[in-house]
């Protein structure tokens, strides 16, 4: 019996002190365009609305760091919940027979020079002018569109 209460007790300690799983939340636009974002211990709505606010400058109750040669670039802790902006988005852009190219939970496509995006329910917005450059448009997508790249690693298209 004494056994079964220590093993429960380190249980416990154990689920308490340890981080919950990462949840890839999406895309968010951000002042410099649009960010892969990963959460734990928060919702991934409230952390993609975060994201876009620390990109603001507005950090609330956020401490923030950058990371180098990380899977993420910014890491964002506040108590126990803690937000990652990825550096590349963990789900593939698909490419849908009208054109359009999913990625997460946003939706692109072309118009003449003008790349335009939108969530779910929401209007269509202006991503960018071509020429089309990462992070103002997601690499993932300007690939999927079949655009060809105007710079040697990649970062404009056109």
């Amino acid at each position: 019996m004494v056994l079964l209460v220590i093993a429960l007790a380190l249980a416990a300690s154990a689920s308490a002190t340890s981080a919950a799983p990462f949840a890839f939340c999406g895309l968010t636009r951000t002042v410099n365009g649009f960010d892969s974002v990963r959460a734990s211990g928060v919702t991934c709505r409230a952390a993609l609305k975060d994201v876009a606010a620390i990109e603001r400058g507005d950090r609330g109750k956020w401490v923030c760091s950058r990371a180098v040669h990380a899977a993420y670039e910014r890491a964002c802790r506040r108590g126990e919940a803690l937000i990652q902006v990825l550096e590349r988005t963990p789900v593939p852009a698909v490419r849908r027979p009208d054109g359009t190219v999913r990625l997460a939970n946003w939706v692109f496509r072309r118009d003449r020079r003008s790349l335009l995006a939108h969530e779910a329910g929401r209007a269509w917005v202006l991503a960018d002018r071509a020429p089309f450059c990462v992070p103002d448009a997601p690499r993932e997508v300007l690939v999927a569109l079949r655009l060809r790249p105007l710079t040697p690693h990649g970062g404009c298209f056109g």
